[in-house]
Parts: structure tokens; sequence; C-alpha cells
């Protein structure tokens, strides 16, 4: 790598001048169709009762791992458009759509396998979260008294996993999509391959990457997720260039 992380960050800052409206548009568009597909599950009819509980887990599972597909497949548009931004390029609304109107069969297989791993990270959150709300512990006045001490300690020992599992399973194959959009000669397996390749003893710094916008995060929560306007356009274009600096492709095309 040829740039500290803070100068990656400071280069996207750059780039992003002028650029966040455009992306702000993709992010309501991402959410409006990812949203949709959601609600459009939740009409499903579900069983009742013990058994029928441990169904409706697993089959939130499934169907959320269903949703994620979707996202994943968007998220590459996402990726696509931080490129072009990050490498100066032109920029569309239309960037977001880059996997349903290029080799999308190829991009389907990727975001398959990137949102798999994905919801598996996601088990022990659900999991944890899903027996809290079976013992009624986010229940205002009524259900069974969960002292708080239980609650924070579940919901903390499943966000733990839910961290690790992610920084173990997804980190290494966290390039696969950008290497989707440069490598046209790549098939599914190769840019998941040469994911897991590139950051081959760089797990570590990608986390720390990531670890040092938790403040950005915490900004986003206290501002009822108004942040995020503007901290998820600046994400995705440091992610764009720490591929960039990682690879060493800034412009391939």
């Amino acid at each position: 790598m040829t740039r500290s992380l803070s100068q990656i960050k400071e280069d996207s800052r750059q780039v992003l001048a002028g650029n966040y409206m455009l992306f702000f548009v993709v992010l309501v568009l991402t959410g409006l169709m990812t949203g949709a597909a959601n609600h459009l599950l939740s009409y499903l009819p579900l069983p009742y009762g013990r058994v029928g509980f441990v169904f409706l887990m697993v089959l939130n599972l499934i169907l959320d791992y269903l949703v994620m597909i979707l996202a994943k497949m968007f998220q590459a548009g996402q990726y696509f458009l931080s490129l072009n931004i990050a490498r100066y390029n032109r920029v569309s609304v239309s960037d977001l759509f880059l996997a349903f109107r290029y080799d999308t069969a190829k991009a389907w297989k990727i975001s398959a396998i990137l949102a798999l791993i994905e919801t598996l990270c996601t088990v022990p959150m659900t999991i944890s979260f899903s027996n809290l709300l079976y013992v009624g512990a986010f229940r205002i006045g009524k259900g069974a008294d969960v002292p708080v001490f239980s609650i924070l300690l579940v919901a903390g020992l499943g966000i733990l996993g839910m961290i690790l599992l992610e920084v173990g399973l997804a980190y290494p194959f966290s390039q696969a999509l950008f290497l989707y959009i440069d490598h046209q000669e790549y098939s599914a397996a190769e840019c998941l391959a040469n994911s897991r390749s590139l950051m081959r003893g760089k797990i570590g710094n990608y986390f720390l990457l990531h670890l040092t916008l938790t403040g950005y995060f915490v900004l986003c929560i206290l501002s009822m997720g108004i942040g995020l306007i503007w901290v998820l356009p600046y994400l995705n274009v440091i992610r764009a260039n720490y591929y960039m600096n990682l690879t060493g492709a800034y412009k391939p095309y």
C-alpha cells in the first residue's frame, strides 16, 4: 500500500465535494427498492407458538438473505459510482444499476455468496435479539421482567459475535465487487478468490480503517440517522480509495 489510512480518508473527503447530493439520491433509491422488497416479504403468513417462533427465526434469516442479495447487487452500483468519483470520471444515478445491465449473472453469483456470508455474520445478533424479543425484553409495562443488565449483556454478545464473524468471514471477500467492476475477464469465482488474495495480511488494517469511523456512526445514531446522508457516501468512497490503493488500479479503463 502506498498511502496511509489518513491519506485515503483525506482523498475521499476531497473527491466527494460536490457529489453528496448525487450519492444521496442513489442511497434513497437503494433504500426504497430494498425496503419495498423486504415489505412485500413481510406479508407472508407466519405461525405462532414456540415451534412457530423457531420457524419464524429461520424464515427471517432466509428472507433477510434474499433481500441481502438484492442489496449487494445495488452495492455493486454504489461501488461503481464511488470508483468513478474517486477517479474523477463522469458520474450518474444510472451507475447504481450496473449489476442489472452488465454481466448480471456474474454479479448475482458474487452477490449471492457475499449475502450468504453477511447473513451468517448476523446470526449471533439475530439469535440474541430474537430471544430478547421472545421473553418480552422490549415490551413496555407488560411481559417478563427482564433485568436491564441481562438485556445489555445478551445484546452486546450478539453484536460482538456479529463483528467477529464480519471481520473473519466477510472482510477477505470485501474487494470482490470492485474486482467485478474493474476486471471483466474475471469469473465470479476469480473475483472472490482474488479478493481473498488481496486481503491476505490486510484484515487488521481494513478493520482499523472502519474502526476510525466509529465516531461518525455514533453521531449518526445521535442525529436519528440523518448523519448517514454524509457518512455512507464517505464510507463507500473510502472503500473505493482503499481498493485502488491496494491494487494500484487508479485508472484501469
